[in-house]
């Protein structure tokens, strides 16, 4: 989809769709049962951030990226999952599996 200058792919709509739902329940104080908010408004960022940065990377192995550090923020203070987020695109990226 383009507007104006810029395209979004389906995922990016989807992403900023989430980051603008998250930052209203923020903003509301809406509950959002065992998750907390604000960690994953920064996860959401992030993943835009990074899918926006390389639009060619392959989805399934992002995807199962995201979705096991969607999953960790369960069990994890926010700095590891990040650290952990960073370093599994990094070494992801380096031995080409996305």
């Amino acid at each position: 989809m383009y507007i104006g200058p810029f395209f979004f792919d389906t995922k990016e709509i989807f992403l900023i769709l989430g980051a603008l739902l998250l930052g209203l329940a923020m903003f509301f104080g809406w509950p959002i049962w065992w998750f907390d908010r604000q960690t994953l408004l920064t996860l959401v960022v992030l993943i835009l951030f990074t899918k926006g940065l390389l639009p060619a990377i392959h989805n399934e192995a992002f995807f199962i990226l995201a979705i096991v550090t969607i999953f960790m923020t369960l069990y994890l203070p926010p700095f590891q999952i990040i650290l952990f987020y960073l370093l599994s695109f990094l070494f992801f990226r380096l031995l080409k599996v996305i």
